[in-house]
């Protein structure tokens, strides 16, 4: 018995445990698929990047199924301890389990912060590479075809973007 009313049955503990151990097995492979993503943006693999970013989503898709499956591992959980779920975390556990239990969570806590971490430096740096992979396509772009020209009237006196004609494109290449 807990400070919080009665321990969650062994089994619920261990069948809460087996669900994070899933969903931490996701994460990491998140983080695979966001370290691969990077690898093609600082190896300028543009035609293979919207691949990788399908795979990334195809996790992250995969990720939703496993926080719902832990949602339920965590709503039986505090129901034996007559707790709000949102009392459940993983900080709860750890104090509040005996051995082992306590350790798993312990680490399954430690785990998923260093987790996030990495994957928000990850991203962080995709998002960075990205955008000079968007820069050096608009430089490619505006030396083959010259920087966009302003709008220009028409004789109904509506705006209306400027053609660039082929010539531009023949001189270039």
């Amino acid at each position: 018995m807990t400070e919080h009313g009665p321990s969650p049955s062994r089994e619920r503990l261990e069948e809460l445990a087996d669900t994070l151990w899933a969903e931490r097995h996701l994460v990491e492979f998140l983080l695979y698929k966001l370290t691969v993503a990077k690898l093609l943006l600082v190896a300028d693999e543009r035609r293979f990047v919207s691949a990788a970013l399908a795979e990334v989503e195809q996790v992250v898709t995969r990720l939703r199924d496993a926080e719902q499956r832990r949602q339920t591992a965590v709503a039986a959980v505090a129901a034996e301890w007559r707790r709000a779920p949102a009392d459940i975390t993983l900080s709860a556990l750890a104090e509040d389990t005996e051995e082992p239990m306590r350790g798993v969570f312990e680490d399954h806590r430690k785990g998923f912060l260093e987790l996030s971490v990495e994957i928000e430096e990850t991203a962080t740096e995709n998002r960075r590479l990205a955008s000079g992979s968007l820069n050096s396509i608009q430089q490619a772009i505006e030396a083959l075809a010259g920087p966009p020209a302003a709008p220009t009237y028409n004789a109904a006196g509506r705006t209306q973007a400027p053609q660039v004609g082929p010539s531009k494109w023949d001189q270039s290449l």
